[in-house]
C-alpha cells in the first residue's frame, strides 16, 4: 500500500510539474527571436464545404470539423463569444528589446489577422462576433468592434493585412510600451506586446 501511496505522489508531482511548464511556455520573454504563430485547426473538408477555400490543406492534421467549431463559439457560463481554443496565438504574452522584430507566423490552415488595436474587442465576421442568432444563443452579448478591425465596403482597413497560411508578417518599430494585437476574423485570437527599453 505504502508504494502505491509513494507512486500516487510521484504521479501527481510530475503531472503538476507538467502543467505548470505547459502554463509557463505560453510566454516568451526577452527572447533574441520573437515570434507567435497564428494557430487554428480547420477540418478543410468540413470548413470548405460551408465557405469554399477558406482552409487549406496543409502537411498536418487539422480534424476541428466545421460544425464543433461554431458549437465551441460561445458558452453557457458567460453571455459573450468565447471562441474554440484551438484557434489562438501562441504564445499570447511575448516582451522584447526596442527595435526588435516580431514575426507572426501564419502556422494554420486558415487566413489571419495580426492587426494592433487599443482595446480588444470585435472582429469584422458579425457571425464570430456572436452577432448572429443562431448559433449565438438568446441573450448573447455581441462583442464590440475593435475600431481597427472596422471594414468600409471597398476601403481596406489601414493595418488590418491577412497573413495567408504559410506566410509571415513581421512587426517593426514598436515604441516602448504595451502593444494589444487580435485576429480581426476570430477576435477570440488575442497576444500582447511588451516592448521594454
Amino acid at each position: 500500500m505504502r508504494k502505491l501511496r509513494m507512486l500516487a505522489y510521484g504521479l501527481a508531482v510530475l503531472v503538476g510539474a507538467w502543467a505548470i511548464g505547459k502554463n509557463v511556455a505560453t510566454a516568451q520573454v526577452a527572447s533574441n527571436d520573437p515570434r507567435i504563430a497564428l494557430v487554428d485547426n480547420c477540418d478543410p473538408p468540413t470548413f470548405n464545404a460551408v465557405i469554399p477555400g477558406v482552409c487549406t490543406p496543409t502537411p498536418h492534421r487539422f480534424d476541428t470539423t466545421f460544425a464543433e467549431f461554431i458549437a465551441l463559439l460561445f458558452s453557457p457560463l458567460t453571455v459573450t463569444t468565447v471562441g474554440h481554443p484551438a484557434w489562438n496565438f501562441t504564445p499570447g504574452y511575448i516582451s522584447v528589446r526596442a527595435g526588435q522584430t516580431v514575426r507572426a507566423i501564419n502556422a494554420g490552415g486558415e487566413g489571419h489577422t495580426f492587426t494592433e488595436v487599443a482595446n480588444f474587442g470585435g472582429g469584422f465576421v458579425p457571425l464570430l462576433n456572436g452577432a448572429v442568432s443562431p448559433p449565438a444563443p438568446a441573450g448573447t452579448v455581441p462583442l464590440a468592434l475593435a475600431p481597427a478591425c472596422a471594414l468600409v465596403p471597398g476601403v481596406p482597413a489601414p493595418g488590418v493585412v491577412v497573413v495567408a497560411p504559410g506566410n509571415t508578417v513581421n512587426v517593426t518599430r514598436l515604441a516602448p510600451g504595451l502593444h494589444k494585437f487580435q485576429c480581426c476574423i476570430h477576435p477570440w485570437m488575442r497576444a500582447v506586446v511588451d516592448v521594454e527599453n
